[in-house]
């Protein structure tokens, strides 16, 4: 998980005491000095004077050894109405502030199944938090937190997840191999799946290693110094190779393939059945995608493969003919599928190649089933899937995405944003808001197939994003920020704890 080196969370931090205490220390020195330079006559009163200012100077230099110098460069805003820590909001990003509000959230964990939107009878933000001054209202507290904790009905985790019947092939570099282990250990980590990896030849292999065993992720590498298409496809027989007794199904993905939830994945492929050859995959979410590249499973969602159907791939004489072929990647596959098996692409809807640019957010915020994977979170967009996917250390998987919608109109899409659209939807509204840019003229009609209905992009929606997202102790702590350069940014921090 992403850390944030966390200090005192107390309003005023060292900095800021010391900060407090520096024009006393001044004014102390200059008053000794004045005492001894009238009753020390005998005291070279040159000297003296060049005393009282190196003892200054000195104490000066001590003081600000314990402030932030960084920190002196954030303005804070009459409107805020109370002290928040100045390390947080500079490792946030934030050089002007204009409201800071926290809030508890205790999360109760349902024995019922929850709707898609929570519907709350109290409000997110309290009359006092808004900046507004309000006659007998009693103001935040001295740490910028609303007194009344949310209670939120989360569902109830799975007390263990076992998905070794899943093996998982991705071809990639050490360097993306690395950085891409911490988003792993959310899906991967001590639940008995496990991931083979065809890197080019590195060093640094007992590193990555290492650094997968810690996050408890049973990851094996091969090096293998074939060009990158050709890597791609010998995941195919690498897998076969590689079959346990326990194996179902092998999936090949790409270093930025995400799955928010392995118990859901599980639950999924329950349906399918995993002693005939079956091919399952997600198609791309624009047609003009599809125009280029074909129908198929698109990599980015992962590729999944049962065991007769991997076994069938990998026999030498279908391989070969198959790595011959001039097509590439998940198209290789595809077509090595039609043209040597039975088995033909079934489509999972929840399985996301997400082949959209901008802004993600209708998506994420839409009234949906939380996705089965997600791709291209760190290069078409940006949605940190490993800062978003945190607070599951509290609520389970399951309540990644949750919607709650509050009585003063916000809306909170746990681990992605808080939002209040121009307009107020109903509970059975499940349109998606089309708020990204489509690849090849993709138009509104190129992305119905999969992700209608759909509804034009909000101009008038008001958004705080999650920034940062952090465990603190047996906490999650959340930061969901709405950037504003001229006014100053306003910030909302959740802290999640369980009941």
């Amino acid at each position: 998980m992403s850390k944030l080196s966390l200090r005192d969370r107390s309003p005023m931090n060292s900095s800021w005491v010391w900060k407090k205490k520096l024009p006393r220390f001044l004014a102390a020195a200059c008053l000794i000095g004045t005492l001894l330079f009238f009753i020390s006559p005998r005291i070279n009163r040159h000297t003296l004077e060049q005393e009282i200012v190196q003892a200054a100077t000195e104490t000066a230099e001590t003081v600000a050894g314990f402030a932030s110098p960084s920190t002196e460069n954030i303005t804070v805003t009459s409107k805020v109405g109370c002290q928040p820590d100045r390390d947080v909001l500079e490792r946030l990003g934030v050089k002007k502030l204009s409201q800071y509000v926290r809030r508890e959230v205790v999360a109760v964990q349902s024995p019922t199944n929850l709707p898609l939107t929570q519907v709350l009878d109290i409000p997110l933000f309290d009359k006092h938090s808004t900046g507004k001054k309000v006659q007998g209202a009693e103001p935040l507290q001295s740490d910028c937190s609303i007194a009344s904790p949310l209670t939120l009905q989360v569902p109830r985790p799975p007390q263990h997840i076992d998905a070794s019947h899943f093996d998982f092939g991705v071809a990639t570099t050490w360097d993306r191999l690395n950085e891409s282990l911490d988003a792993f250990t959310h899906w991967a980590g001590n639940t008995g799946v496990r991931i083979f990896a065809l890197i080019e030849p590195d060093s640094r292999v007992p590193e990555v290693l290492a650094k997968a065993k810690r996050l408890g992720i049973q990851l094996f590498v091969t090096e293998n110094d074939e060009e990158y298409q050709t890597r791609y496809f010998s995941l195919v027989s690498h897998l076969a190779h590689n079959l346990r007794e326990e194996t179902r199904w092998s999936c090949i993905i790409d270093d930025d393939t995400f799955f928010p939830s392995i118990q859901g994945l599980v639950e999924a492929f329950e349906r399918y059945d995993h002693t005939q050859q079956v091919y399952v995959g997600g198609v791309s979410e624009s047609v003009a995608q599809i125009g280029l590249f074909g129908l198929m499973g698109f990599g980015g969602a992962g590729v999944f493969l049962s065991r007769p159907l991997v076994e069938q791939l990998s026999k030498p004489e279908v391989f070969d003919a198959c790595q011959q072929m001039v097509y590439t990647g998940d198209r290789r596959i595809s077509l090595c599928i039609y043209q040597y098996s039975d088995a033909s692409l079934t489509i999972d809807h929840r399985l996301r190649q997400l082949d959209f640019r901008g802004d993600a957010s209708g998506f994420f915020e839409a009234a949906r089933p939380l996705p089965l994977s997600v791709h291209h979170w760190k290069s078409w967009f940006n949605t940190d899937m490993t800062k978003l996917s945190t607070v599951s250390e509290v609520c389970g998987d399951s309540c990644l995405l949750s919607k709650f919608r509050f009585a003063d109109g916000w809306t909170l899409t746990n681990g992605f944003s808080i939002t209040k659209f121009s307009e107020e939807l109903s509970l059975d509204d499940h349109s998606m808001e089309l708020t990204w840019d489509g690849d090849h003229g993709a138009n509104r009609e190129a992305f119905m197939h999969e992700l209608g209905p759909l509804r034009e992009k909000d101009d008038g929606k008001v958004s705080y994003l999650m920034t940062e997202s952090v465990t603190d102790g047996n906490q999650v702590r959340q930061w969901y920020i709405r950037r504003d350069d001229s006014h100053g940014d306003q910030v909302v921090e959740l802290t999640w704890r369980r009941q």
